[in-house]
């Protein structure tokens, strides 16, 4: 009865105020056919003589999309005021909601008085102010305010949050997205610890605003003391820029930047430090002088139409520790690279350019190649009623160094391509492909492995047949809330490459048997170097896969060379007629739970010559995560070492706010002991956070000292 009494008081009251409102339209422009009020409460009265409709109980006020409500409200039609009183809330178009005691407001709302203001943003955030003006339908000044991103304690609501910012006067600007804020002063549990006279952040609606992001401060045995404030610029809509000054006590003050911009077509990223240091030599000895370090990253990609696109990535460094001494990077090699790539259909097109820096002690930059130009071309055929298809591809490649072998190398094949499946349910893949390569080579060693050995100019080519026929039979059965799988796979293939057999290699340099390469008719990465001869790859596959994503399997297999010389090097698993067994054990049962190991094993005394585990478990909040890498000495791959290494990170989560993390990896070859490793602590709650970490460095590079680095950083959100 009482809603029903609402709604006819309501539909009487916008009747009898009709024509008044049209008067007070002759007055003002502020009400109008597109914005018009609706009135509902328990009670409405009209005086027609003063013009005033007084509203009470449930009152409740819809301009445009502001909605007001209230115990009391008296509007007076003539002057176009809104008095209202008791328990009043104003929710605005922006998703913020007012709370207050007492409002007078004029102009659809807009503008007016309030007393006792409280404003919860849409972050829930919280300003409290004594009294407050609305200056316009965009700016607001409140008097002795109080804000703050921290939630009452529950049990005293008059205790003091965590943190808050008091103030004698806050502009919250609505068109520039600003809070200001004069005089004010952070207080941490009540206790007042710093004063500024002006202070200003953006508003919770902004997602990118100017200012000054979380500092850092740091203390390294390297370095020493450190400061680092970054300051946050936005330049436009489309780009903005970050500049992270970082002043350290041994090493004065380094700057970084990083660039960003969003094209119509693409986007662009840039950072790069700069520093003007000592110069020091290997053993970190000062030389006297001073001179200019830094490094610079990028990378963007941009469409020039729906079927070519051109990017780059460029990553170099003045100095090989400057990365390592600053903590930006621990990569040994530095690539960039220019390229453009065009897909249309089953056509795809790319051109690249390489530049490399190799930062070890060992490398020679002399020899370091560089790639002016790659080319590749692939083409894959429409399968006929059959099948089968046709595939084509092309590439060529020239490398140039400034001491040493220069190769230019052309290449192009043609495949041919069946694949069948029997009534049974037997897969069968027939292949054959004819492929061509063409050599030039500049300056080339006649011993590589001589550097002073005499040079000549060599012009080479040959011929790769290829062959090949696999079988697969994969038995599924379903049992219950999971399906099994039981597959054997065979694969007999045949290579030979024809013609010259003193080819450069320059792309497979290195070479691992495992899992990833037990089937397929080369097993190099790159095309310099040809698996010749007849072989036969042979496997099983496992498997468990459940109804809700889980699933578990299992892949062992073997390759049997029938050639007594196969062109492997002692040490690859392959060099004898029958391979290692390479294995490769994956447990994944849901999101919680990861398990994957690799093996390689010796097939003489089933040693593992390869042995690669990652476990993982836990959520998102607690975890941890173990890794273990022992590989054998491989003497015919020039970048692939001995390692026995074992690496372990995680992260538990002690309390609703309090988190601890870490990561630690050791080197088990011998004395090699630890490398490096990370300890730290958090708090991060919704208005308040920081983070204490511990960075040990174990390893010596050059003039980079074994050190230790202690950080600190603090956030108080939603300011960084």
């Amino acid at each position: 009865m009482k809603s029903l009494l609402s709604v006819l008081m309501a539909t009487t009251l916008l009747t009898t105020v009709s024509v008044s409102i049209t008067k007070a339209q002759e007055k003002s422009n502020q009400f109008s056919v597109d914005n018009p009020s609706v009135f509902s409460a328990d009670k409405i009265t009209y005086d027609r003589q003063n013009e005033q409709v007084t509203a009470t109980g449930n009152v409740e006020i819809v301009q445009g999309d502001r909605i007001l409500k209230a115990e009391k409200v008296e509007y007076n039609v003539a002057a176009d005021t809104i008095t209202a009183s008791g328990n009043i809330v104003l929710l605005e178009p922006t998703g913020e909601v007012v709370f207050a005691e007492k409002v007078e407001l004029q102009n659809e709302l807009k503008t007016g008085a309030i007393r006792d203001i409280r404003v919860l943003f849409t972050d829930n955030s919280r300003l409290a102010a004594q009294s407050a003006v609305r200056v316009d339908e965009n700016q607001v000044i409140m008097n002795k305010a109080v804000y703050s991103t921290c939630r009452l304690c529950e049990t005293d609501k008059n205790a003091a949050p965590l943190w808050q910012a008091k103030s004698s006067e806050v502009i919250h600007d609505r068109e520039s997205k600003t809070i200001t804020y004069k005089h004010a002063v952070l207080e941490f549990y009540g206790v007042p610890v710093l004063y500024t006279p002006y202070f200003s952040h953006p508003d919770p609606t902004v997602d990118r605003k100017s200012g000054f992001l979380a500092p850092t401060v740091s203390n390294s045995s390297e370095l020493g003391y450190g400061l680092t404030v970054p300051y946050y610029y936005v330049i436009s809509e489309d780009k903005d820029l970050t500049v992270t000054p970082t002043y350290t006590t041994k090493e004065g003050l380094q700057v970084a930047t990083e660039y960003r911009q969003a094209f119509k077509n693409g986007e662009l990223d840039l950072t790069g430090s700069i520093t003007y240091v000592d110069e020091r030599d290997d053993n970190g000895r000062k030389t006297g002088q001073q001179e200019f370090q830094g490094h610079i990253e990028g990378e963007g990609n941009f469409e020039i139409n729906s079927t070519w696109q051109w990017g780059f990535d460029v990553y170099a460094t003045s100095n090989d520790t400057y990365l390592d001494k600053y903590g930006i990077s621990n990569e040994d090699t530095l690539t960039s690279n220019l390229y453009l790539q065009g897909i249309r259909g089953r056509n795809y097109t790319s051109y690249n350019a390489y530049a490399f820096q190799g930062l070890s002690e060992q490398d020679d930059s002399g020899n370091t190649p560089f790639v002016p130009a790659w080319l590749e071309y692939s083409y894959v055929g429409e399968p006929n009623k059959y099948g089968a298809r046709f595939d084509a591809d092309f590439d060529a490649l020239t490398l140039f160094r400034t001491s040493g072998q220069d190769t230019s190398r052309v290449s192009a094949s043609g495949g041919w391509h069946l694949p069948y499946t029997s009534a049974s349910g037997q897969v069968y893949t027939l292949n054959a492909s004819l492929r061509g390569d063409a050599y030039y080579t500049q300056d080339q060693l006649s011993d590589p492995f001589d550097t002073t050995s005499p040079t000549s100019d060599e012009l080479t080519g040959r011929v790769i047949p290829s062959v090949s026929l696999k079988w697969n039979y994969p038995f599924v059965r379903q049992a219950a809330s999971s399906r099994q799988l039981i597959e054997p796979v065979v694969e007999a293939v045949w290579s030979e490459a024809l013609g010259s057999k003193s080819t450069p290699n320059e792309d497979s340099l290195s070479f691992e048997f495992d899992d990833t390469n037990l089937f397929g008719s080369n097993r190099y990465a790159g095309l310099d170097e040809v698996e010749e001869g007849a072989r036969l790859n042979y496997g099983l596959n496992l498997g468990f896969y459940g109804d809700s994503g889980g699933y578990s399997t299992l892949l062992l297999g073997q390759t049997y060379h029938l050639d007594d010389d196969n062109g492997f090097d002692e040490g690859t698993g392959l060099e004898d007629n029958f391979s290692d067994y390479v294995a490769r054990l994956e447990i994944h049962p849901s999101d919680f739970f990861r398990y994957t190991h690799r093996v390689r094993i010796d097939k003489d005394d089933l040693g593992l010559d390869r042995n690669e585990i990652d476990f993982r478990i836990g959520s998102e909040e607690n975890w941890i995560e173990v890794g273990y890498l022992r590989l054998r000495d491989d003497l015919s791959a020039v970048e692939v070492e001995k390692r026995n290494e074992i690496y372990t990170a995680g992260r538990v989560k002690m309390t609703e706010f309090w988190s601890a993390y870490g990561e630690y990896r050791r080197d088990l070859e011998g004395d090699g002991g630890s490398i490096d490793a990370k300890l730290g602590i958090e708090y991060l709650d919704e208005c308040f956070g920081f983070a204490l970490e511990v960075d040990r460095e174990f390893t010596r590079n050059r003039d980079v000292e074994p050190s230790t680095e202690v950080k600190f950083r603090i956030r108080l959100l939603p300011f960084n």
